[in-house]
């Protein structure tokens, strides 16, 4: 007569040690997670710097701000660093490589592998009309008379034939940048499109895009400063000398497989090799003057390019590794602003605003102008019109990618 209720008791017995082992598991991942970061944690909960970023008004917070603060940033650092999160990602990472997908799942992403061979997340269909809105008010601010140009940045996808078949319906990048770039054309905006130059470059994509990482090499980006300084030649009838960035005119350096981007630290060395960084320098003359604000830490120096622009501490394998995350850092990346001040530039003032795509092109084009004022406005305590009034630009350039323009928590203004 009991036989029936054995099943159940069966059930109790598995359900209870599966929840005891799932348990002990989370207190192991916390315990350890807390054991081996202590460093860490305490400076998720403890460093200004860090906490700038979480307060509403980093020059004028009540306590009660700055507690939120610091329980924001302590939750965010332990959702990205919890024990033996990245090993267990590269594990699941390889299991479904192993299964011969194409397309894998890393958390809240579906990052496919290109048949170029690029890491690329595919793009959700987004409206474009915010975004133009966005670039229409800046432009607004804008002096009549200042030429205004804006530099769209596309990611990856650059040859159709890129995207494996079948998976091309998935995804959105072309018709997200075909709809920005044609309401800011048909809003009487000066634009240049990335898709129109670097294909156009005769370079091989290989050498101007990333194959662990959204961003762009720095190839890309001495190739578009040279569009852009061509572009302001011509609508502000100053020559900037474009010819100044030809590749003829630098020296190289290749430090091969030094950077795992953003895509790659997702599924390890194990399954994709980082990405070779090349450097480019004038072989001509040159005398840079940078002062660089980045979340208050002021950095000035003056030298010729290679000493004062590029970030050679940024080029430094990992201890222990062969590679480090942060070698696209080379020519700055999130700085609150940088200004660069050239005496063999052209008398030329430009005020670019920038994101991590054109921090880059901003290095590039410091050669082309004698004062540059690259800003972040995500990080800026000045609204652009007030840099505007400040700097007194002879052109204004927004150079921003697609990733910047389709979200919405960017505060443009």
């Amino acid at each position: 007569m009991n036989k029936p209720n054995e099943p159940n008791r069966l059930q109790f017995r598995i359900d209870l040690v599966l929840t005891v082992l799932f348990l002990a598991t989370i207190f192991f991942f916390g315990i350890m997670t807390v054991a081996t970061d202590l460093t860490g944690l305490h400076n998720a909960f403890g460093s200004r710097n860090r906490l700038k970023d979480y307060l509403p008004d980093p020059e004028n917070y009540s306590q009660w701000d700055f507690l939120t603060a610091r329980i924001r940033s302590l939750d965010d650092y332990l959702a990205e660093n919890v024990y033996l999160a990245d090993e267990l990602g590269y594990a699941n990472s390889s299991f479904q490589y192993a299964l011969g997908k194409r397309m894998i799942n890393t958390g809240a992403q579906q990052m496919l592998t290109l048949n170029s061979g690029h890491l690329y997340d595919l793009q959700s269909d987004v409206s474009m009309e915010p975004a133009i809105a966005n670039v229409l008010a800046m432009k607004d601010c804008v002096p009549e008379g200042t030429p205004f140009l804006f530099v769209y940045e596309h990611p990856t996808i650059y040859d159709p034939d890129q995207i494996p078949a079948g998976y091309d319906v998935l995804d959105y990048s072309d018709e997200i940048a075909d709809e920005i770039t044609t309401l800011a054309r048909e809003a009487g905006v000066d634009l240049l499109d990335s898709r129109d130059i670097l294909p156009a470059s005769g370079v091989d994509m290989c050498d101007y895009l990333m194959y662990t990482d959204q961003h762009w090499a720095s190839r890309a980006s001495l190739i578009m400063a040279r569009s852009i300084a061509e572009a302001l030649s011509g609508r502000t009838g100053v020559n900037l000398r474009p010819e100044r960035l030809d590749l003829e005119n630098f020296e190289t350096q290749t430090f091969p497989k030094l950077f795992l981007g953003k895509y790659g630290q997702r599924i390890g060395v194990r399954n994709i090799d980082p990405d070779d960084i090349t450097i480019f320098w004038p072989k001509y003359d040159t005398c840079i003057r940078r002062y660089t604000n980045y979340l208050g830490d002021e950095t000035e120096i003056e030298g010729p390019f290679r000493e004062s622009v590029i970030r050679w501490k940024y080029l430094e394998p990992n201890e222990g590794k062969t590679w480090n995350i942060k070698a696209y850092f080379d020519y700055g990346l999130t700085e609150n602003f940088d200004v660069y001040h050239n005496d063999d530039g052209a008398d030329c003032t430009v005020l670019l605003l920038k994101d991590s795509y054109s921090a880059s092109i901003a290095s590039f084009l410091s050669l082309t102008v004698d004062e540059l004022y690259a800003v972040d406005l995500r990080r800026s305590e000045l609204t652009l019109s007030e840099w505007i009034e400040q700097t007194r630009p002879d052109a204004v350039v927004l150079a921003y990618s697609m990733q910047m323009l389709r979200q919405d928590k960017y505060e443009f203004q």
